[in-house]
């Protein structure tokens, strides 16, 4: 662990070595050229607006002042940036109409552009307080492209958008009013756009980019999801955004059926970086789904009791059991992977020329020139990407299978407890009636509670508690799992 740290951290001050370099000898030309710059990305031609706005990124990027940031919002640019967007959107329309790709590479490089601003927290602030998510609002070119308009320039219009409103909320925080309300009117606006991506026509394999649009996708819902709790039940928007959540929410429990987690064997033809999107999406709709449960003593519940496979019905306990499952196999297969390239790094010097030259192409071309200490050096770090790679899959799976337990523990508790005590379901806060008269449902609880202990053994339950005791750094975390899942056991032998 200590030489995966160390090689991350080189590599790291290496980089912010060159940044701050880099930048000081940006500054030393003072505000003239942030001047130029600003008005090549505002008045210049197409090419000479893409680079003005490209390079900006990479300044802002590298400078952890922020120096340039506050020239940005005191002259006014960043809000004239913002404005322009709506003129964005009559240039996308009438350029994708007649072949006109220029305006779709402005648009890419100006969202890159704010995306690069919001990822610290006075960037967010000043990005929404120019009003940056009322103008993706009002960007109908998402919902209503032109017919000639080819699917990866549709990729290229949305993954932007969603990606700057994903970062935009990961700075801002989950408690922020103002960007909860007006996010949640832009999942409004473009609901249509939104359930498309979700839901896929029936045969038809989905594209690196159809995951991509989905991370981004799941992530905002989730975490729009979660701010809606907040916001006062009269509020107007919370109003129209109840209706589409009704929709949206049954797209995004599809998923947990329509999204298979990655398994122990990826096929040579499948991207890696596939099945990290699909454990990513997977995490985002069970983070979605812990939040639309509700909070407090108003709990909904989302999955209907059955524990057997139902060709009617998969939204139920035995898909979430199921999932479960697959996630552990999934954590343990992982973890195994994580200590070998581990050990690999530690131990590179033992490895045969030909391994070496394998990792060490990956990150330099022509590594037959390399000397061998080069070719060593450029094994360890790929091995230490590699790693890094599998560690943040790790944190994933952590998540979801922590996300999952939360869930089982509310429904099997919601089932045995709430509705155990109840002789009308009328009123059942579900997504429907599961029964439909007393004699069923109590039949139905009898069977939950002979079935339960079978697919929730002894054995499974311990299997998660040892994994996120070893996972989780967080000992809270670890520990509040753990408590659930003395609570599960309590529920079953009651």
């Amino acid at each position: 662990d200590t030489t995966h740290l160390n090689m991350g951290f080189s590599l790291a001050q290496g980089y912010q070595l060159v940044d701050r370099d880099c930048l000081a000898v940006l500054c030393s030309y003072g505000d003239m050229l942030i001047e130029s710059l600003c008005k090549d990305a505002s008045k210049g031609h197409a090419v000479t607006k893409i680079l003005a706005f490209s390079l900006l990124s990479i300044i802002l990027g590298a400078d952890s002042y922020q120096n340039w940031l506050k020239h940005l919002t005191s002259k006014g640019y960043l809000k004239h940036f913002v404005e322009s967007v709506c003129q964005d959107n009559q240039n996308l329309l009438l350029g994708l109409s007649t072949d006109n790709i220029k305006p779709l590479f402005i648009y890419e490089a100006k969202l890159s552009f704010f995306i690069q601003i919001a990822q610290t927290d006075v960037g967010a602030n000043a990005l929404l307080e120019s009003g940056i998510v009322s103008r993706l609002t009002e960007l109908t070119i998402l919902h209503q492209l032109p017919l000639s308009t080819d699917l990866y320039q549709q990729h290229q219009l949305v993954l932007p958008a969603f990606t700057l409103l994903t970062s935009l909320m990961t700075s801002l925080g989950n408690k922020h009013v103002v960007a909860n309300r007006e996010v949640s009117h832009f999942v409004c606006a473009h609901s249509e756009l939104i359930s498309g991506i979700l839901k896929t026509a029936p045969g038809v394999e989905r594209t690196k980019h159809d995951y991509e649009e989905l991370n981004v996708v799941t992530c905002l819902l989730a975490w729009q999801r979660s701010n809606q709790q907040q916001m006062r039940k009269d509020d107007a928007v919370n109003i129209q955004m109840q209706s589409t959540s009704i929709q949206l929410q049954r797209h995004m429990i599809n998923l947990l059926t329509a999204i298979q987690l990655p398994g122990k064997a990826v096929p040579n033809d499948v991207d890696p970086s596939v099945q990290t999107l699909r454990l990513q999406i997977l995490t985002n709709v069970v983070s979605y789904c812990v939040t639309s449960m509700g909070t407090g003593s108003t709990i909904h519940a989302i999955f209907t009791s059955e524990l057997s496979s139902n060709k009617g019905n998969n939204n139920n306990l035995n898909l979430l059991i199921t999932l479960l499952q697959k996630a552990l196999d999934g954590s343990s297969h992982h973890a195994d992977s994580y200590t070998q390239l581990l050990h690999k790094s530690m131990h590179v010097q033992q490895m045969s020329t030909e391994e070496q030259r394998e990792l060490a192409s990956a990150v330099a071309m022509d590594i037959e020139k390399c000397s061998a200490h080069q070719r060593t050096k450029y094994a360890e770090i790929q091995l230490a990407k590699l790693a890094d790679h599998k560690d943040k899959e790790l944190t994933l799976y952590t998540q979801l299978i922590e996300n999952l337990v939360f869930i089982v523990w509310q429904h099997v508790n919601y089932y045995m407890i709430y509705c155990g005590n109840k002789t009308d379901l009328s009123i059942e806060p579900g997504p429907k009636r599961l029964h439909s008269s007393t004699t069923n449902h109590n039949d139905s609880l009898k069977q939950l509670s002979r079935d339960l202990p079978l697919h929730l053994s002894e054995p499974f339950l311990k299997k998660i508690v040892d994994f996120c005791s070893a996972k989780t750094n967080a000992t809270l975390t670890a520990s509040f799992t753990s408590a659930l899942v003395r609570r599960i056991k309590k529920l079953m032998s009651a």
